[in-house]
């Protein structure tokens, strides 16, 4: 009888947790990075680094313009097959460089960014998460992902102020 009353109070208590109504909460990341402090220069070396690499790509693009010109020039003033191949050999090997430096510049540009906005995005989540516990929330989403919140607290401001954004 004893046993039966214990498992019959550890039921009680084990329904009586999940009738209590998770807490959701939702944030504007986007918004919030966009004010904290210091993300503006983040993006200006990001931008730097950018446009860096653009104007190195334009260079190898203006350049492979400039030969396949004069390839074509040669090709219409009847130049030698001999001769149209090393300059064939040349655009191709040009075209490659080209499509190699795309790429590195594509994953150095992700890495300099996952550099440079990783601190200011665990701060955000330090936030949230210590924002949430706070206020006991189940769930924190960010907006971006959900297309209906109406049951969820906005915790906006309140990240806001725990990272000392005005």
């Amino acid at each position: 009888m004893k046993k039966l009353i214990i498992i019959l109070l550890a039921l009680i208590c084990t329904v009586g947790g999940f009738a209590q109504k998770a807490k959701f909460g939702h944030v504007d990341y986007g918004a919030i990075m966009k004010e904290m402090p210091g993300i503006d220069t983040a993006q200006t070396a990001l931008l730097n680094v950018q446009k860096e690499l653009q104007e190195a790509g334009q260079q190898m693009a203006n350049e492979f313009k400039q030969k396949e010109a004069e390839y074509g020039q040669m090709a219409n003033n009847g130049a030698s097959a001999a001769v149209l191949k090393v300059k064939e050999d040349e655009l191709t090997k040009l075209y490659a460089r080209i499509q190699e430096f795309a790429a590195i510049s594509e994953q150095e540009l992700q890495v300099k960014q996952a550099e440079l906005l990783k601190p200011f995005q665990d701060n955000l989540l330090a936030a949230i998460k210590s924002v949430a516990e706070a206020g006991n929330y189940a769930y924190v989403f960010d907006i971006s992902t959900l297309a209906f919140y109406a049951d969820s607290d906005d915790l906006t401001t309140a990240v806001k102020n725990k990272l000392g954004i005005k």
